[in-house]
């Protein structure tokens, strides 16, 4: 009688699991079951997305206080093309040309440094020591700062600085980059004229600064002005003035 009833039982055991293996067959097979798949896929794309949006508003949105009380600009990313032109004047300049022949060690800012892009070429360039960005953007700080640290290459001879240009002591760089709208270009340009030392090569993309004579202008609208000839020919013209 045990016999019967056990064996009863475990037929509805195997039955139960055959039931339970067809209807987990048939759950996987569904179209809602792919969707949720496919969901769970999607999740780290949307992750990233997400995260991209928030630092491309969060850089537009710190950029503004700045701009408004034309005290910086607005992130202006220079293009590849920009950039290959800058560097290239800059190993033609005989200021560089000097200090690479006898070993000198260079100083490069970035001010206004943005997603880092620039100072990352500089470094790549190997013409400097040290190349350093100031941004007084905290979204754009981060990512500049985050990339640095992996990529190791670099890290060592690039730095990233949370600061307002106004308040950066310049009287240390060799080359300066800039890429400030016009509102601005000429307090700049008084700061520089007050603290860089003579040799000092200053680049600014688009923007001229006002009273300077540049040394050299490419189609790109990249202007590369040189301490104290740039500044020089102002004073000559004041004076026969």
């Amino acid at each position: 009688m045990n016999s019967k009833a056990d064996s009863k039982k475990n037929k509805d055991a195997a039955d139960e699991e055959e039931l339970l293996k067809i209807l987990q067959e048939l759950d996987e097979a569904t179209p809602l079951h792919k969707n949720k798949k496919e969901d769970d896929g999607m999740h780290p794309l949307l992750t990233l997305g997400l995260v991209a949006a928030f630092l491309a508003h969060g850089a537009i949105l710190f950029s503004l206080p700045p701009v408004l009380k034309q005290k910086g600009a607005p992130f202006l990313p220079t293009n590849s093309n920009n950039l290959t032109v800058m560097f290239n004047a800059l190993k033609k300049q005989s200021y560089i040309q000097k200090a690479l022949q006898q070993k000198t060690p260079l100083t490069f800012y970035d001010l206004g440094s943005g997603d880092g892009r620039v100072v990352f070429r500089a470094a790549r360039e190997g013409i400097f020591q040290k190349s350093v960005g100031y941004e007084i953007n905290p979204v754009l700080h981060m990512f500049a700062s985050m990339r640095r640290l992996v990529t190791p290459k670099y890290f060592k001879s690039t730095s990233f600085r949370m600061d307002d240009l106004w308040k950066v002591d310049l009287s240390q760089a060799n080359v300066i980059a800039v890429y400030g709208l016009y509102p601005i270009m000429g307090r700049l340009g008084k700061k520089m004229e007050q603290e860089l030392k003579p040799g000092s090569i200053v680049v600014s993309n688009v923007f001229t600064i006002p009273g300077w004579k540049p040394v050299q202008v490419s189609k790109d609208n990249v202007h590369l002005y040189s301490i104290p000839e740039s500044i020089q020919w102002k004073e000559h013209k004041i004076e026969k003035e």
